[in-house]
C-alpha cells in the first residue's frame, strides 16, 4: 500500500468489494467480513494499519489509517499519504494546513479507554466533495489516526 493506492481507493469509495476487485484493484485481506454473525456492515484490512469499511448495502463507505500504536496488538502504517500528509502530524500541523475544521470534538474521556485528545473533521483538498477525513488525536494532541469517510446524502 503506498500514496497513490490510497488516493485510488478514496476516489473509488460507494462502490462494493466486487466493483472494486472487477476495476482490476488487488486487495489482498478480502473479501470483507462482518465482526459477529450477522454483521450489517463489514471490514477488511488489505494492508499493516489499514482498514476499509463496507456498509449494509456492502458499498465501500469508510478507509482508516492507524498512524500510532494504541495497543500492543495494533498494526500501524509506515509508508506514504496523499493529500501531503505526514506521518507524524499534530493538531497544530493540521491546523496550519487545512485551517479550521468543519466539525470539532475536545479531548474527552471514553469508558474503560480513559482519556482521547478527541478529533477534527476537514474536507480536504483532492478529495471529492463528499468525503470528509477525521483526524483523531491522542492526549498529547497528535494524529493517532485518519477516517476517510464517504457522507451520504439523506433520502428524502
Amino acid at each position: 500500500m503506498n500514496a497513490a493506492m490510497i488516493d485510488d481507493l478514496i476516489k473509488n469509495m460507494g462502490r462494493t468489494y466486487s466493483e472494486l476487485i472487477a476495476s482490476g484493484m488487488y486487495l489482498p485481506g478480502g473479501p470483507p467480513k462482518g465482526m459477529f454473525e450477522g454483521d450489517e456492515t463489514s471490514f477488511m484490512s488489505p494492508a499493516a494499519g489499514i482498514d476499509l469499511g463496507f456498509s449494509s448495502t456492502q458499498h465501500f463507505d469508510s478507509l482508516c489509517i492507524y498512524l500510532h500504536k494504541t495497543s500492543d496488538d495494533d498494526s500501524i502504517y509506515e509508508n506514504g499519504l496523499p493529500y501531503q500528509l505526514q506521518r507524524r502530524m499534530n493538531q497544530a500541523w493540521v491546523r496550519s494546513h487545512y485551517g479550521e475544521p468543519l466539525e470539532s470534538k475536545a479531548p474527552f474521556k471514553m469508558p474503560v479507554l480513559g482519556m482521547t485528545g478527541g478529533w477534527d473533521t476537514y474536507h480536504l483538498p483532492g478529495t471529492a466533495k463528499n468525503i470528509t477525513a477525521v483526524f483523531q488525536y491522542n492526549t498529547e494532541m497528535n494524529v493517532e489516526g485518519i477516517a476517510f469517510r464517504l457522507n451520504q446524502e439523506p433520502l428524502l
